[in-house]
């Protein structure tokens, strides 16, 4: 490979993935067309063959630059502003799956998993790339392309761990007909570039179904969970970061059949320890919480935040319709009975989606501010990032605390302790605290 010529591989692994800029979203892989990008067993991109330098890989990647007020113009015609929180949105619902089976296979209302099996079943579209757990290691979680019903709800609910799920495209170039897609934010930034460089692979897009996300998990954080509870990677027949009686808990599902708790705490507390523990680095900088980009966003209502009628609404999600391909969905839904919708007035929206969402953002522009004094690469979004006052760097002292913990070696011990009973002491006195201070409740 011609390491001089910057429309080839070797540019994306200089500009992007030496730099620590690569989000593992695997749309590289999957708009290469001669399909000569893997990954490794952390799921960062590799070369497995001869680069033809069509320099899609490059202006597809949304590790290092994505526009965001030009994606703004060309999706909904308007303008990016940088302090909204939720980014263009028309109406928003909460929502459920009138089937029970599929609302309570899903982590929430079970609606995203409803609407791909609605899409499928009335062909208009022959697929969805989804996220599934892989079969020989089922503690991790890969892309997959589903194109029956029963692959679909095998890949209903969350997996909170980094996947290169995009690597999927690829298998597009030779299938007839239109897919859906469910992606991160991070993900859907590389689609809508690639829409605007691959016509072909553009025109087999039917939708785009955002997922709220806070941070990923590295990889391995699952299997570190596991081990730190003694039980044998092999003897994992499945793993499921919300398992068992809703709203979930990380579960173990053995090969002989017996399913194992591997803590007694709640989904929020795990996993607001376990993304500081193990979050992908690369995730701090991002400034996206809400899958703003997408056609239709989706994540959990928290009916216990609400007072009156909407408290009436648990185990339902949280949607938000982006444009006009999004709302044609869903109303095809509603009236054929497939979902259940409900508006959602703008002032009450959700509390806690929106402190999760600004708290993501605050971060993102403060480590993405520090690092530029430093010299050291930052992605670009397009927009001025402001000088923070003095009170706003005090969030950056939290980051670089569990960065020590980690350096220290001290992640471990600390989920270990997490697990154990004294972890369920602590996620009481945490939730007392957000009961006390964290103004959800009235929402």
């Amino acid at each position: 490979m011609n390491s001089t010529n910057t429309f080839d591989f070797d540019a994306l692994q200089r500009n992007v993935i030496a730099k620590g800029l690569c989000t593992r979203c695997g749309v590289c892989a999957g708009v290469c067309p001669v399909g000569i990008i893997g990954k490794d067993e952390d799921g960062y991109p590799i070369v497995t063959g001869n680069c033809i330098s069509c320099n899609k890989c490059n202006l597809c990647c949304p590790g290092g630059d994505v526009d965001f007020p030009l994606l703004s113009k060309q999706i909904f015609g308007t303008g990016y502003d940088p302090l909204s929180l939720t980014g263009y949105v028309e109406e928003m619902y909460i929502a459920n799956s009138i089937n029970n089976g599929v609302r309570e296979a899903g982590s929430s209302g079970g609606v995203v998993t409803a609407l791909l099996l609605y899409l499928l079943g009335t062909g208009k579209i022959q697929g969805a790339i989804v996220v599934g757990m892989d079969e020989k290691k089922p503690y991790l979680s890969k892309g997959i392309l589903a194109t029956t019903a029963d692959e679909i709800l095998a890949a209903a609910g969350s997996k909170y761990s980094i996947t290169p799920s995009m690597e999927v495209l690829s298998l597009l170039r030779k299938k007839e007909g239109r897919f859906a897609i469910v992606g991160l934010p991070c993900q859907i930034h590389g689609l809508r570039k690639l829409m605007e460089v691959d016509p072909q692979l553009s025109g087999k897009i039917y939708c785009i179904l955002g997922l709220f996300c806070n941070c990923n998990l590295e990889p391995f954080a699952a299997k570190e969970a596991i081990e730190i509870k003694g039980i044998g990677l092999a003897d994992v027949g499945r793993f499921d970061y919300r398992g068992g009686t809703w709203p979930g808990r990380f579960q173990v599902t053995k090969r002989n059949g017996d399913k194992i708790h591997l803590n007694s705490l709640t989904i929020k507390f795990t996993m607001n320890i376990m993304f500081r523990l193990f979050g992908a680095r690369r995730c701090y900088l991002c400034v996206d919480a809400l899958a703003e980009y997408a056609d239709i966003s989706f994540g959990d209502f928290w009916a216990h935040d609400y007072i009156g009628k909407l408290a009436e609404n648990e185990r339902c999600t949280l949607v938000y319709q982006r444009t006009s391909v999004g709302m044609t969905i869903l109303q095809d839904a509603l009236k054929n009975e497939v979902i259940q919708l409900q508006t959602l007035p703008q002032q009450r929206n959700s509390i806690r989606i929106l402190n999760m969402t600004r708290e993501k953002k605050q971060r993102a522009l403060l480590l993405i501010w520090q690092k530029s004094k430093h010299g050291i690469p930052i992605p670009d979004y397009h927009f001025e990032i402001k000088k923070p006052s003095f009170s706003e760097r005090r969030i950056l002292f939290i980051h670089h605390f569990y960065n020590l913990i980690i350096k220290l070696h001290l992640r471990k011990p600390i989920v270990k302790m997490l697990f154990s009973p004294p972890g369920k002491v602590i996620d009481g006195m945490n939730s007392c605290r957000k009961k006390w201070f964290g103004n959800y409740k009235g929402n």
